[in-house]
């Protein structure tokens, strides 16, 4: 699609189309383009275009889109209601249209045999609303004009009406058209000539305001899924790593809040309660807690215990905070409970049963509303996950199921790359993120006592496009065994990090935001941030860079019973737009002998 994003002004009924061919499957080859000024007008000062498709193998449609109410057309004249100009004949504009580009590519000596066919869609209008059943005479063909029934298969409708269009002019012998003389590199050239590229050199900040912009429109068209569903108290809001579910949670927690509802929002991880609290922890009837932090509040306590371990965190502070709520309703009391990531909260009976106390009215008369992704369940042995859909309708039999397959997050091209590195292909179904995204994912084989070489050179590289403060370095290790805290501890490596001009470098970028924790003193004004895949899970940014992907780390993940594929697969979806990982294990080699991803389960 070019541009990438419908235009600023255009009217609802090009917005539908324009999200219809933009969500078209297997035409990446295709070019089309949205709202093309025709300054080199063949009859008038100048003209627009709504859309041009170039389709190989099929041919040139140019199509004009009408936000009509009702349409009349009698004796050759038009009239459309709710029309900024009523009476303007909308055949004549096509056929403008159609002149000044055969014009056009003959001047440039590039006018070939492709079909070159008009299209009138009227999106609002169904062709049984018509008086006359059978519209067409002289002026047009019936098959030249689109419904609103066509905005669902736009590609049928498309390849219709040229194979129609050759159909009826191959017996005219002044007319000579052959589809195919359209290939994909021809409609490449013919792009290029329509709308011909030069080049200035936007700046990080520039494209990441850029970015931030597209992201919000994205995200802001899911949240109309709220209205579509705002009838059920109980939803569960399931979908892949880009979908919008944490959005969809901030939107309804705010939707909720300001009907005077007291709202509780939790999620597992601590990095991602303190983004939400920064959105929505201001609202007076909000309270946001990370999961440990709200059982210690309801237990009355103020920390967990020195060198508390599994059975602390599984077993007796739940069992404490749900004593404490029993004899303390009052520690409670809400009357809405929204949970992102919920499968980390799944697997746990005595967590789900917490979650049953928290409602000021039994939890079946609340409003509760869950996100989740079981192929994101890395906090727990693969032995001891579970289905969180399962779960969530054991907690609440009659929750509503809503898929979410739309990307509004990240690059298509970087979303497609992951799934197939790990064999299940892409999981959405429609990127709602326009095609032609820059991103992308790429894998870096990484010699023996190079790591530090190629993690400098890897960021400088992301620094040419992504602010620093846009990069994350992850790893499947906590803070004692990762690549960035060797190197921000040198002496911690036992000789193997040696002291270079690129040490010193990443030693200036990397920052923590755990320092206390870690007793690193991180340089001040540096950048950009590393934490563990597990911390940062739930979050995003726009470039990450996954180090560790080593021998070691697959030892680790398998003595811990974690899947290491499944890790890899939550670290490299918390990127946008660039994920980088630095290999140093042939992990994801395909000749035999090589260590392979194992595809996840379910």
């Amino acid at each position: 699609m070019i541009p990438p994003a419908v235009r600023a002004g255009a009217s609802g009924s090009e917005r539908q189309v324009f999200n219809a061919l933009e969500g078209m499957q297997g035409t990446d080859d295709w070019v089309i383009f949205h709202s093309l000024s025709v300054a080199q007008n063949l009859e008038q000062m100048e003209g627009e275009a709504d859309f041009v498709v170039l389709a190989p193998g099929k041919g040139i449609l140019i199509i004009e889109v009408k936000d009509a109410k009702s349409v009349t057309y009698k004796d050759g004249e038009w009239y459309l209601e709710k029309n900024p100009s009523p009476n303007k004949d909308p055949l004549k504009q096509l056929n403008s249209a159609r002149r000044s580009l055969r014009g056009f590519l003959k001047a440039k000596g590039q006018l070939g045999t492709e079909p070159i066919a008009t299209l009138l869609w009227f999106p609002r209008l169904d062709r049984h609303d018509l008086d006359n059943q059978s519209p067409g005479d002289l002026q047009l063909f019936e098959w030249q004009l689109g419904w609103a029934s066509d905005v669902a298969k736009p590609q049928n409708l498309i390849e219709s009406v040229l194979e129609r269009f050759v159909e009826f002019y191959r017996n005219n012998k002044g007319i000579d058209l052959n589809p195919q003389g359209l290939g994909p590199e021809r409609a490449k050239l013919l792009r290029k000539s329509i709308l011909s590229d030069f080049e200035g050199y936007a700046s990080p900040e520039s494209e990441t305001k850029r970015r931030k912009a597209q992201e919000r429109e994205l995200l802001d068209e899911q949240v109309l899924l709220l209205d579509m569903v705002e009838t059920n108290n109980h939803l569960y809001f399931d979908g892949p790593p880009g979908s919008g579910k944490t959005h969809l949670l901030l939107a309804a927690a705010k939707k909720l809040a300001l009907s005077g509802k007291k709202v509780l929002v939790t999620c597992y991880n601590l990095l991602l309660a303190e983004e939400l609290d920064t959105a929505i922890g201001a609202l007076d009837t909000v309270d946001v807690y990370a999961w440990n932090s709200l059982q210690l509040n309801l237990a009355g306590l103020a920390e967990n215990p020195d060198n508390a371990g599994g059975a602390w965190f599984e077993q007796e502070l739940p069992a404490l905070a749900l004593e404490q709520v029993a004899a303390n309703p009052h520690r409670a009391g809400y009357d809405a409970i929204l949970v992102d990531e919920f499968q980390d909260i799944a697997a746990n009976p005595l967590h789900v049963d917490l979650l049953r106390t928290l409602t000021a009215e039994p939890i079946e008369k609340s409003t509760v509303i869950l996100c989740g992704d079981t192929k994101q369940q890395i906090m727990r042995p693969s032995g001891e996950q579970v289905d969180a859909l399962v779960a969530a309708r054991a907690l609440l039999p009659g929750i509503v199921h809503v898929r979410l397959r739309r990307n509004c997050r990240m690059s298509p091209a970087l979303a497609k790359a992951i799934g197939k590195k790990f064999y299940f292909g892409d999981r959405f179904i429609n990127h709602r993120v326009p095609q032609n995204t820059e991103g992308g994912l790429d894998i870096i084989a990484v010699e023996p006592g190079h790591e530090v070489k190629t993690l400098a050179k890897t960021l400088r590289s992301l620094h040419e496009h992504y602010l620093p403060e846009n990069i994350v370095v992850l790893s499947i290790f906590g803070l004692k065994q990762s690549l960035s805290r060797l190197i921000l501890e040198p002496e911690r490596s036992d000789g193997a990090i040696a002291e270079s001009s690129d040490l010193k470098w990443l030693q200036k970028q990397l920052r923590t935001d755990t320092i206390q924790e870690s007793g690193i003193e991180a340089t001040i004004g540096a950048q950009i941030r590393w934490h563990s895949i597990f911390k940062y899970k739930g979050l995003d940014a726009d470039a990450v860079v996954i180090t560790d992907v080593s021998v070691k780390g697959i030892e680790f993940a398998h003595t811990t019973g974690l899947e290491f594929a499944e890790t890899l697969f939550v670290g490299m979806t918390r990127a946008k737009y660039r994920c980088v990982v630095l290999d140093s294990a042939e992990y994801f080699m395909h000749q035999s002998g090589g260590v392979r991803a194992k595809k996840p389960p379910g």
